[in-house]
């Protein structure tokens, strides 16, 4: 191991205090994996594990008679989670896994009495330093080195380590997207050959480690590393790459302009991307290919493509089982990237009668990054996009609504009229909130009473 400057300064008063009460209880106790790392780039840590030699209930035990408050919902697994004021610590028995025959979940878990025994079952080097209380590195693995270069790289044989958790062929692009790391090439290569294992993990898992691959600030270039890999789960990722457009509105391939897209979404305080707007980016032009068609000038055109791409999305987010509002979102920001109605502000204000306000407002940054990833041509469009958006935003600043439900009148004022009860009603208010976006009455209740009875005396109902 090497002997690095000790720096206590580095763990948390709060982790610290865990640290300390384990080790007085005569057992040994690291701050371990990611914060590790996270420390060794300049980084500060989300969050703090803690390996130690001590067995789960002697932590338990630890914790109890030092009134310190815990969970240990994980405790088969070697896991008790320490709840403190300034945050969670989870403390982990030092520990090796058995076979993994589901390739998902070690079969069983061996507690061991050393650190290094534990380390070597992590998945990449990066991940498999520690620190001790008194903020001094240990680093078995070469994970400094591999944080110095960049390199995403395995513990040990990459084969084995996949074969034990295939979704580590996931993480490794993860770590890529988070960190802009490259991978290894031997780790790289033996990815690719185990990513036909990913479809025996369950689609939560796969769900939550695509969702970091496309937020990380470096997503493209991970997309990119690990193309084959997520084509696995995305099939029309492998269709796209190379699949050029044959437009003078383009002057990449699908693949290329798809990414050239998620890199222009912006990135929040954070540091990441919208999840729904950033998974809208990777889908909305994946119906592309199967939409494809040449003209006699040999110019590529691909029409109802949206829709398609809407469709891969669905299928696709179904399947790893996202939740059902962010596939809503996600499928309504693919199907309406390339819709622009004229710049009139009755078009403009009826499609923001259509849509919800943060879907309009997620959209606008999707057609503007999709418009920059065109060629210099494809991005006069842009024009017209800030011209439809200067017009919504004199909308709302106008006070102008954009729902039935906002409007001045209900249908108890229409009943009072004489509206009979029942669907008529609704009838007449959207009506009535028609004549409102033509200009035909403005958002009170008299003039709105007024066109009612107009709407009446038409009997347009």
């Amino acid at each position: 191991m090497n002997d690095y400057p000790k720096t206590a300064e580095r763990i948390p008063d709060y982790v610290r205090r865990i640290l300390t009460l384990i080790e007085s209880s005569g057992h040994q106790a690291y701050v371990a994996g990611g914060a590790v790392r996270d420390i060794v780039l300049g980084r500060v840590p989300h969050d703090y594990d803690i390996a130690t030699s001590a067995r789960p209930e002697d932590t338990i035990r630890i914790f109890k008679e030092a009134g310190v408050y815990y969970y240990d919902n994980a405790a088969k697994h070697g896991t008790v989670t320490a709840v403190t004021e300034e945050g969670d610590v989870e403390v982990t028995t030092f520990r090796v896994d058995g076979s993994y025959s589901d390739m998902r979940r070690p079969d069983e878990v061996i507690f061991k009495t050393t650190i290094e025994e534990d380390v070597k079952r992590r998945d990449f080097t990066v991940n498999a330093m520690y620190m001790d209380r008194g903020g001094q590195i240990h680093d078995p693995e070469g994970g400094q080195a591999d944080c110095a270069d960049k390199l995403i790289r395995t513990v040990g044989n990459p084969d084995r380590r996949f074969e034990e958790d295939a979704l580590r062929v996931l993480r490794g692009i993860r770590f890529c997207s988070v960190l802009g790391f490259d991978i290894e090439p031997d780790t790289l290569k033996a990815m690719e050959t185990h990513a036909g294992e990913l479809k025996m993990i369950s689609g939560e898992r796969i769900a939550s480690e695509l969702t970091g691959i496309v937020t990380g600030r470096y997503a493209p270039k991970a997309i990119r590393t690990g193309w084959k890999i997520l084509s696995v789960i995305i099939p029309e990722i492998a269709i796209c790459r190379g699949f050029e457009q044959r437009s003078k509105y383009h002057d990449r391939d699908v693949l290329e302009h798809t990414l050239d897209v998620l890199d222009e979404i912006p990135l929040g305080e954070d540091g990441k991307r919208d999840p729904e707007l950033a998974m809208a980016a990777l889908f909305h032009d994946l119906g592309k290919p199967a939409c494809f068609k040449l003209d006699a000038n040999g110019t590529g055109h691909m029409k109802g493509h949206p829709a398609v791409s809407k469709e891969i999305a669905e299928r696709v987010l179904n399947e790893l089982k996202f939740p059902k509002q962010f596939i809503t979102d996600v499928c309504l920001l693919v199907k309406l990237h390339d819709t622009y109605m004229a710049p009139d502000k009755k078009e403009v204000h009826r499609f923001m009668s259509s849509f919800p306000e943060a879907i309009l407002e997620k959209l606008k940054y999707l057609q503007r990054a999709d418009i920059l990833a065109h060629s210099p041509l494809g991005r006069t469009r842009l024009a017209r996009l800030e011209e439809l958006n200067k017009i919504s935003e004199e909308l709302r600043a106008s006070g102008a609504v954009f729902a039935v439900k906002d409007l001045a009148v209900n249908g108890k004022d229409l009943i009072e009229i004489g509206v009979k009860e029942g669907p008529e009603i609704g009838l007449v208010l959207s009506q009535i909130f028609d004549s409102y976006i033509d200009g035909k009455c403005v958002n009170t209740k008299a003039s709105m009473l007024e066109e009612a009875q107009k709407i009446l005396l038409t009997k347009s109902i």
